[in-house]
């Protein structure tokens, strides 16, 4: 290297503190080539320090990169500290990777932790319809049906989205499908909404299904009786939903229902497991038939 290169990528890195450089190397935005984490950190780097609205090991966790928040983790990084928007790292690890998540876990962060809008990482695993990360955070103590600032719960926000595999892991776990936001609005009746916008697929359908089953029967009305608004923009849904409402729930259909509820917050495929009942009613029980 020339000593005018030398100089110039000196007089560059002076310009940034080794916390800075830490953070833009997790990023992997405009490091500089030989640095490395682990280098930065014996150097003195700070790893709980604020990076504009990041900190190293929300960066960790949002780039996904596993190996890099255990690394912060063992040099000390503050598991449940809060980023400019008060989100934890586990918000972000939510979102991405089930290895962060079990990483964060174990070292102790909150599994129900509110951000500035009292979203739990759960809230944003069910939207981003990462299931793995859902199972994770659910079996590591998150409760199935938090709520945030408009009442929502993460089911509600797998529902809106047609997030089928997201809605199945929080059924398997007890999430309650009768609740209500805010506007009136149930899990129900936002997937609803999102057929009505001509966006469904089988898919979706299979979701309205399952939630059905796991309800008792489709509820789509608010507590005023209203119809969901989008409704309107499909009339021949609007009449085929309006009919599935209208015919009245089996006794056995709120028999299971009654039974799930019964059995409280928990894994249900263990605690079904276990009832003295044959495999095909446990089987019905569990929303396998």
């Amino acid at each position: 290297m020339s000593s005018t290169v030398w100089y110039t990528m000196q007089n560059i890195q002076s310009k940034y503190s080794l916390s800075e450089r830490l953070i833009r190397t997790i990023a992997a935005i405009r490091s500089f080539p030989h640095d490395n984490v682990e280098d930065l950190i014996r150097r003195g780097a700070d790893i709980n320090s604020m990076h504009g609205t990041l900190k190293p090991l929300h960066c960790a966790c949002m780039v996904a990169d596993a190996d890099c928040v255990e690394l912060l983790l063992e040099k000390g990084a503050e598991v449940n500290a809060l980023d400019g928007y008060n989100r934890t790292a586990l918000h972000y690890a939510a979102e991405k990777d089930e290895s962060c998540v079990e990483l964060l876990l174990e070292y102790g962060a909150v599994a129900d932790a509110l951000d500035g809008n009292l979203d739990t990482p759960l809230h944003w695993a069910a939207f981003k319809d990462n299931a793995e990360c859902a199972r994770t955070l659910l079996e590591g103590g998150a409760s199935p049906d938090p709520r945030d600032y408009n009442q929502d719960t993460p089911l509600s926000w797998a529902a809106m989205k047609g997030n089928l595999e997201s809605v199945r892991v929080l059924l398997e776990f007890g999430a309650q499908v009768r609740v209500s936001n805010l506007k009136g609005q149930s899990p129900v009746s936002r997937l609803a909404a999102l057929l009505a916008r001509g966006l469904g697929t089988e898919k979706e359908e299979a979701c309205l299904d399952l939630l059905g089953r796991a309800g008792g029967h489709l509820d789509l009305r608010d507590q005023e009786g209203r119809l969901p608004r989008e409704l309107a923009r499909d009339p021949q849904l609007c009449r085929r939903l309006t009919q599935m409402c209208a015919a009245p729930p089996s006794l056995r259909a709120l028999a299971r229902c009654a039974v799930r509820s019964s059995l409280g917050v928990r894994h249900l495929p263990p605690a079904v497991k276990e009832l003295p009942l044959p495999e095909s009613v446990k089987d019905y029980l569990l929303l396998l038939d």
